[in-house]
């Protein structure tokens, strides 16, 4: 499966010999594709800011949404539903132990239920980076 610049960048470190690099960057695609993936299934409207800039702004297309993320050390998701009332944020930071990749959330119902959503996904994951 293809996840934008996280695929990219795992490649490129695997080509270098750098595996345990590349299960890393490939274990924090899969938890925020899955991510995505479970805020678009409620029917969000994401957006990405990339700690410099809003590089996505309220998006339904899965693509656009994981192509703008891994362009830098850390990105901000933030999901609105139709009327854009802000239902919740999660801050990513990239390049710790892939697993927690999702260093924070907002404290609310509806982030905490997405949370609890991909904790089968996490867990499985640092599972495998043990």
């Amino acid at each position: 499966m293809h996840y934008g610049n996280f695929t990219i960048y795992a490649q490129n470190a695997e080509a270098k010999g750098e595996k345990r690099l590349a299960k890393r960057i490939r274990i924090e695609g899969r938890i925020c594709a899955a991510l995505v993936d479970a805020l678009l299934a409620k029917g969000c409207a994401v957006s990405v800011n990339d700690g410099e800039e809003w590089t996505v702004k309220r998006s339904t297309d899965k693509g656009t949404i994981i192509g703008a993320l891994f362009t830098t050390d850390e990105d901000r998701i933030v999901a609105r539903d139709a009327e854009g009332t802000l239902l919740g944020q999660w801050y990513l930071v990239y390049g710790n132990d892939g697993y927690d990749v999702i260093s924070d959330y907002s404290a609310n119902d509806f982030a905490e239920a997405i949370w609890e959503e991909l904790r089968p996904v996490i867990d499985k994951a640092e599972e495998e980076m043990a």
